[in-house]
């Protein structure tokens, strides 16, 4: 056996040797010579492996370096023909030859501005000079790039390719007749040149003469049948036609010969564009990033993508870099325009569009634009004269008429608005826009049966689409046919399963019906459909807060920031959930990301603000309401957001100008008007306050907060019976609960309990379960000590209020005097919800005091006794916490502050602790 195996291992090792042999016969030398074969009969995959091969040979082969990155570049690879050509450079291999190389591949890589610094240096041959006029073309230097032309054809008259960048530049210049001039010029001088055919066929297709732009490309095809780029630009023209397949499969075709280039990757993103594929396209425009950042045609591709997928953060950046390059390009102008609007930011979209805006303008596309910013800032007249002008220009565009429409509507021009709403359908018979916009404005005007006669004629032609029969749903909702809305909602569904618009309706109405788990189930699905689906994931984090879910509705919020981090709704519910869960420090550095993508939009603004307010930056805050008044200029709520701040900063004048800053731009504004009477107050102006109160009783006389600010100021005041008359005005325009507390409060302070019995038993007899109602039963049953009553009733509003703050205080209180352990649980709830509430604080202070954990409960007596320094029953209850530590003269000091208000100097409490303390 021993034997047979050295037999064995000898043979092997003969075999060996053998290929050994075999191998080392392979020098750079022969596989070069090889490459070069296999590339005469066309095997250009071939001849790249033996190249490949050559240089793990020898890597310093110059020749090996060259012909690879002419391979490469025959292959549509730009980025690994620009790695050989400096190689091959640096080699000293034929150096123009390999200038040439790494002009053309700096070329197709779409840096224009690289490529012409670093050619600057090369030898200015026809052929380089042909270079960088295509270049300069790129750059829209075209004057610069006639010079190059023109340099190298009277350097070589014959020179083929400068001959068909004259043609190029006269196309530009819409001289088609010229440019197919020098085109045959170009080709009768090189019969081959496969640049001035591709531009043949080219030139034919933006003629709009596909079979013979088709022809062209066949006849490059005949030439080099490996050519991929005239299979691309035969995809090209099958996109146009809308013959997806035959586009796809010419992109095959090429993908056999260049599979990984930047023209077959762009194209196959084009035609997934086209067939709404917009992630399959995002991929493959992403792989042309890696390697060619600056390619234009992928840059301006990218960008509509990203509009279509929403990501339109990213999207406005490409665009932007992309204008930058080519600020005459009218296309791109206008998309990164529409970009800025989808995104809500009208003032930007207005600063793009300006430029092409000057003069005579010929694009009513443009003009449409522009009204559309114009409405976005509420300016409906600018956006009326500017679709005028798209009109005159086009009279017979109906989505010109649409948008009129809508702008005259909003004037209060309502007849006129229907009329060009009605003309668009008129234009447009079969046009979905144009029926949706006038059946929405006649739901608006509340005409149902007209908005639904209208839809009902698109049924037809447009019955599969699904936006037909949400708006349907939506009108018949407006009717109350719950039952025909579901009907409609669900066939939308049936339509478009994976569509989150379509989707929300019908979990809308499970929802209004009280079916929250139908909702969620619907939200569920979607996302089995589209797993990052950030409408879903937004509407069941919304769904968890309502059932009270909060942890569930903070991950929802949490995944959906992480799949898309340029959503802002979802971003902004999740620091809504920080602030109400009293994490204003993590809302904070949530929304700092936030504002890195959303620099200037509003809502995120608003947020910031109120978190940095929270959390006592109030420097920061100021600042952050600062830039959101310039973000929108038109709000008068971001002036009253610094007014607050102002007032916690004790800048009570700068307060009053940003009041009268709110007033100037909404002068009917309540809460401008509310704020104003607080500062009146504040600073000790009471007349003025109540100047302001009667004021807003006439110019709002149907809403009751003059009502309710007179009782206010008339209690604080110290007049009850005076603040009767508003409370019990404000109650009967809004039968709040809160209302009538306020209203009976007033009532037992003047001394007409009966009066306030009678109400509150009116009120809880119509509303028997209303959960304020309970609690104004379980604050007399406290009042009375009737404790077990009043723990049964508050029990049972925090069933269905499990977070009111004022319900867990009184039950606290409660359970503390009915011995119940639960006292200290349920306050320090209470007070965790409540923050720094001195009310709040007293009851969870006094719990401790009373469980003599007074090392708990001083510091947070104190604190409530500082916040509400004029509160006796705070004080008292500080004072006696204090005499159990032994701190008498502490004790006597803070009793005597309490005894300064009369009406507890009066109590038994009073007497008992000043008996006490003797």
């Amino acid at each position: 056996m021993a034997y047979r195996v050295t037999r064995l291992a000898v043979a092997a090792t003969l075999a060996a040797s053998a290929l050994l042999a075999g191998c080392q016969s392979d020098t750079p030398e022969s596989l070069l010579a090889d490459a070069k074969q296999l590339q005469q009969k066309g095997d250009r995959k071939g001849a790249q492996i033996q190249l490949k091969n050559a240089l793990a040979k020898d890597p310093g082969n110059g020749e090996a370096r060259y012909q690879l990155g002419k391979l490469s570049l025959q292959l549509g690879d730009a980025v690994s023909a620009e790695k050989e050509a400096r190689r091959a450079l640096e080699l000293k291999y034929q150096p123009q030859q390999s200038e040439l190389l790494l002009a053309e591949a700096l070329l197709r890589l779409g840096d224009m501005q690289k490529m012409l610094d670093e050619t600057e240096k090369f030898q200015q041959s026809p052929a380089m000079l042909a270079f960088r006029g295509e270049a300069l073309i790129g750059l829209r230097k075209l004057d610069e790039a006639k010079k190059q032309f023109q340099t190298a054809l009277d350097a070589e008259p014959n020179s083929a390719d400068a001959l068909t960048g004259m043609a190029r530049l006269a196309a530009i210049g819409n001289d088609l007749e010229g440019a197919r001039a020098l085109t045959e010029q170009a080709i009768a001088k090189d019969a081959g040149n496969i640049n001035a055919l591709t531009f043949k066929g080219e030139l034919l297709r933006a003629q709009s003469k596909p079979e013979e732009a088709r022809a062209a490309f066949a006849e490059v095809l005949k030439l080099d049948p490996t050519n991929s780029g005239a299979n691309l630009e035969q995809a090209y023209l099958d996109i146009v036609a809308g013959k997806l397949d035959a586009a796809q499969a010419a992109i095959n075709a090429a993908k056999k010969t260049a599979p990984r280039s930047l023209t077959t990757l762009y194209t196959q993103a084009l035609l997934d564009y086209s067939r709404g594929n917009y992630k399959a396209a995002r991929d493959n425009l992403q792989a042309i990033a890696k390697g060619a950042p600056n390619h234009p045609p992928s840059m301006l591709l990218s960008g509509a993508v990203d509009f279509q997928l929403g990501t339109l953060k990213q999207g406005e950046a490409k665009l932007r870099n992309y204008v930058d390059k080519d600020p005459g390009n009218a296309f791109a102008r206008k998309l990164l325009a529409a970009t800025l609007l989808r995104a809500n930011n009208p003032a930007d979209a207005l600063k793009v569009l300006e430029p092409t805006l000057k003069g005579q303008v010929s694009d009513g596309n443009l003009l449409e634009l522009a009204a559309q910013a114009n409405m976005l800032q509420r300016e409906p007249a600018k956006a009326a004269a500017l679709l005028e002008q798209a009109i005159e220009l086009n009279p017979k565009r109906a989505p010109s008429y649409i948008a009129l429409g809508g702008a005259r509507i909003a004037l209060g021009e309502r007849d006129k608005g229907l009329a060009m709403l009605n003309k668009a359908l008129e234009l447009e018979p079969d046009s979905l826009p144009a029926a949706t916009a006038l059946a929405r404005t006649y739901l608006a005007m509340g005409n149902a049966e007209q908005a639904l006669a209208v839809l009902a004629k698109q049924d037809a032609k447009h019955g599969k689409e699904a936006e037909l029969h949400v708006l349907r749903g939506h009108v018949l909702l407006s009717k109350q046919d719950k039952a025909g809305a579901r009907a409609a909602f669900s066939k939308a569904v049936g339509l478009a399963p994976a569509s989150y618009a379509t989707v929300v309706t019908l979990a809308q109405l499970e929802i209004m019906e009280q079916k929250p788990e139908a909702a969620r189930q619907l939200m569920l699905k979607l996302l089995e459909q589209d797993k990052d689906n950030v409408g879903a994931m937004t509407a069941l984090a919304q769904m968890a807060e309502r059932a009270k879910q909060r942890q569930e509705a903070a991950q929802w919020l949490e995944k959906a920031a992480t799949v898309d981090p340029e959503a802002l709704i979802p971003a902004v519910r999740l620091a809504a959930y920080y602030l109400q869960s009293r994490q204003p420090d993590k809302a904070v550095d949530h929304m700092r990301k936030v504002l890195l993508v959303h620099p200037a939009a509003p809502l995120a603004l608003e947020v910031m603000g109120r978190a940095q307010q929270m959390s006592g930056d109030l420097a920061g805050a100021s600042e952050t309401y600062s830039k959101l008044a310039g973000a929108a200029p038109k709000a008068a709520q971001a002036h009253l957001y610094q007014a607050s701040v102002q007032v916690q900063r004790k800048d009570l004048p700068g307060a009053q100008a940003s009041v009268h800053k709110a007033l100037a731009l909404d002068p009917g504004s309540v809460p401008a008007q509310l704020m104003q009477a607080d500062l009146a107050v504040l600073q000790g102006k009471p007349e003025e306050a109540l100047a302001v109160a009667r004021k807003l009783q006439k110019t709002q006389a149907k809403l009751p907060a003059g009502f309710l600010l007179e009782g206010e100021l008339q209690m604080q005041a110290g007049k009850p019976a005076q603040a009767v008359a508003p409370y019990q005005q404000a109650f009967t325009l809004a039968a709040r609960p809160e209302l009538l507390f306020k209203l009976t409060s007033a009532l037992r302070a003047a001394n007409r309990a009966a009066e306030a019995d009678a109400q509150v038993a009116s009120w809880r007899k119509a509303h028997p379960d209303e959960p304020l109602g309970l609690m104004y039963a379980a604050e007399q049953n406290i009042a009375a000590k009737q404790y077990k009553a009043a723990i049964g009733q508050l029990e049972a509003v925090l069933a269905k209020l499990p977070d009111n703050v004022l319900a867990l205080n009184n039950l606290a209180w409660s359970y503390q005097q009915d011995k119940d352990k639960r006292a200290l649980a349920t306050a320090e709830k209470a007070q965790q919800l409540a923050g720094d509430n001195p009310t709040i604080m007293d009851t969870l202070g006094w719990i401790l005091a009373e469980q003599n954990q007074l090392e708990r409960a001083l510091p947070i007596l104190q604190k409530a006794s500082a916040l509400a320094p004029k509160a006796a029953d705070i004080r008292s209850h500080y004072a006696a916490a204090l005499w159990k530590k032994g701190d008498k003269a502490g004790a006597r000091k803070e009793l005597q502050a309490a005894m300064a208000d009369a009406r507890f100097a009066q109590t038994d409490e009073a007497r008992n602790l000043q008996k006490q303390f003797e």
